[in-house]
């Protein structure tokens, strides 16, 4: 029977201390907002590519020009600049392929002089922007 005692007072000690660490938690009781009256975050995926601080962009082939969002569509090359990455991202006819170096369909091109155009903010932490591609051919045209 002591025995009996003693184990229902050992439960009730750890449910007691589950419900005060629950509610300092806000989990349960008056220490927390109801679920339903809690508001909702919607988590967003950043690039681990995305700079740490907001940065203005003069990509080496536009020194004179400033960016300010992460990608820049060429229409006529069907090709991206990635600003975060100093990067091309282009189509080889095969699969899209990422690289440091200016691809051969524009290595004797001055891209200042050609038409592009900043990707909206909503797409700097798409790392795999080129999924759009359908899209961005058939709203920026090419001149």
């Amino acid at each position: 029977m002591k025995k009996l005692k003693l184990i229902a007072l050992i439960i009730s000690i750890f449910i007691s201390t589950n419900e005060i660490v629950a509610q300092k938690k806000g989990h349960r009781g008056g220490g927390g907002r109801h679920p339903r009256h809690a508001k909702h975050h919607v988590a967003v995926k950043r690039s681990p590519y995305r700079p740490r601080k907001v940065v203005v962009y003069h990509p080496y082939w536009h020194k004179n020009y400033a960016y300010n969002r992460r990608w820049v569509y060429f229409p006529k090359y069907n090709l991206y600049w990635d600003n975060w990455r100093n990067h091309y991202v282009f189509w080889n006819g095969t699969i899209w392929f990422s690289q440091p170096t200016a691809p051969p369909i524009i290595v004797n091109v001055n891209l200042e002089k050609e038409k592009n155009v900043e990707l909206k903010e909503d797409e700097d932490d798409v790392d795999d922007v080129y999924k759009d591609n359908n899209k961005h051919k058939e709203e920026i045209k090419p001149d």
